[in-house]
């Protein structure tokens, strides 16, 4: 009873119907001036009040009351004498309590809050402690780590009677700051102004004068200039607040979505876009080029390739396993026959000349045959050299209507015979070595004519270095050579 009388008279200072600080009015001390920072169950402390001013008449007016503030908590208070220099206080806190104390007087006004957190340890008595109240108020917190100047601080109560009342209580504060709800309101915003560095807690008195659980120690930092222009503390209810953190959290969506979408269309306009201009470019690029006028080298395919000898077929390559013969003829009438000589048509070659010799080639040794007939009317030496040296005298016989080729001009002339496994290319390579365009198995073929120098008469082809016929005789070996330098 003792302490509900104490409770309304402190409530009737200290809660009113808006938001104030208390003034102080007194300072006050432990009666043996310890420093203390621990202090043990059920332990019984001296307290003394001192003027501020040294003046012994601005001591406040008794009785005073003590309020000790336990973090998470209830907190109590007890009504502590009336007599300024001998008032007494007893713990009554559980061990492993954390105390922030604050004193009043009768009046209300404030003594100041302690500059220290005071540990509660285990006594040797716990009868003064007294038992938990039933569905006490409860106030929570939004912050539970540190608070910075001038930040939200929202503290939602339940349980209890409403109309509610927050006190806010920090370390080393000259007086506690009281907030009245009114009815229907549950949850304070506070902005803090609160001096940074230090400890600050919200403790909560329901309608029926009783306490309840206080928040944790909150450690305060940021500038010290806690004026928070346009900033105000608050009350509301649970739904406002509900409703409050969905459209915050809609409108945060809706920024990231925002985020998100400028994000892509600045990625497309910036990619997108320029690709397009270059494609498009491209477009007309190709266009107007084609409809230009071109040049002869234009869309040509000039890339390098290297030839690859086709696959054919041996079967498709001409053979011939007998070689061929050729043949001197005193005849005028052709100068280049080809014929077939027997059952294996063998191709002959005859050349017209004076010299009745005949050169045969049957095989890779060739060899002179002699004349088919003698000369009816050799020539003297001197005439032959008439001859030569004037193709169109009207002394020259009719076989040498015709420059005189040398006797063996054709004589290491020959078509190789041509193996079955011999692929076309070699075929054409091998013929196109006998540089001779007349012997063609086209037998209305025109031969080429080359000229060599005067005293060379008309040939096929350059004649092969001329043989020396001075050993011409007996000796096995062939003349080649025909001596046109006779004197």
């Amino acid at each position: 009873m003792l302490l509900r009388l104490l409770f309304l008279v402190i409530a009737s200072h200290l809660l009113i119907t808006q938001c104030r600080a208390q003034s102080r009015a007194f300072q006050w001390t432990f009666g043996n001036n310890f420093i203390l920072s621990e202090l043990q169950e059920c332990q019984n402390m001296s307290i003394v009040v001192e003027s501020i001013t040294n003046n012994a008449s601005e001591l406040g007016v008794p009785p005073y009351y003590l309020i000790a503030f336990e973090a998470g908590g209830i907190p109590t208070t007890s009504m502590i004498g009336s007599e300024p220099s001998q008032l007494r206080w007893q713990v009554g806190h559980r061990r492993e309590s954390a105390l922030m104390l604050s004193m009043v007087d009768s009046n209300g006004s404030a003594g100041g809050i302690s500059p220290t957190l005071f540990n509660v340890t285990a006594g040797s008595d716990t009868s003064c402690i007294p038992p938990a109240p039933s569905n006490p108020p409860h106030i929570a917190s939004n912050v539970t780590d540190s608070l910075t100047t001038c930040e939200p601080w929202g503290l939602t109560i339940t349980n209890g009677t409403q109309p509610y009342s927050v006190v806010l209580a920090a370390l080393d504060s000259p007086v506690t700051t009281n907030i009245s709800m009114a009815q229907g309101f549950n949850v304070f915003t506070y902005i803090d102004r609160a001096n940074p560095n230090g400890q600050i807690l919200a403790a909560v008195v329901d309608a029926n004068d009783r306490w309840g659980y206080a928040t944790s120690i909150v450690n305060t930092v940021g500038s010290s200039n806690n004026d928070c222009v346009g900033l105000r503390s608050s009350a509301s209810t649970s739904a406002q607040i509900a409703a409050q953190a969905a459209a915050s959290a809609k409108a945060a969506a809706e920024a990231a979505e925002r985020h998100r979408r400028d994000l892509i269309i600045g990625i497309v306009l910036g990619v997108g876009l320029p690709c397009i201009i270059m494609a498009l470019g491209a477009w007309w690029w190709r266009r107007r080029r084609r409809s230009l006028p071109t040049g002869i080298w234009d869309d040509q395919d000039t890339m390098a390739r290297s030839w690859v000898v086709p696959n054919q077929d041996p079967a498709e390559v001409p053979q011939r396993k007998e070689p061929y013969r050729y043949l001197k003829s005193n005849s005028a009438a052709s100068s280049m026959t080809m014929a077939a000589r027997g059952p294996s048509n063998i191709p002959v070659l005859s050349l017209p000349g004076a010299d009745g010799y005949r050169h045969v080639r049957t095989s890779s040794t060739p060899h002179v045959s002699p004349p088919a007939s003698p000369p009816s009317s050799p020539d003297p030496p001197s005439k032959r050299r008439r001859n030569r040296a004037d193709p169109l005298s009207p002394n020259s016989t009719a076989p040498s209507a015709m420059p005189q080729l040398p006797p063996l001009l054709f004589s290491e002339l020959r078509v190789p015979a041509l193996d079955h496994r011999q692929p076309r290319v070699a075929l054409e390579r091998s013929y196109s070595t006998l540089n001779i365009s007349g012997l063609a198995f086209d037998s209305d073929a025109e031969p080429d004519i080359i000229i060599q120098h005067r005293d060379g008469g008309v040939v096929q082809e350059l004649p092969p270095p001329y043989l020396d016929r001075s050993g011409a005789g007996t000796s096995g070996s062939v003349n080649m050579n025909e001596d046109h330098r006779e004197s």
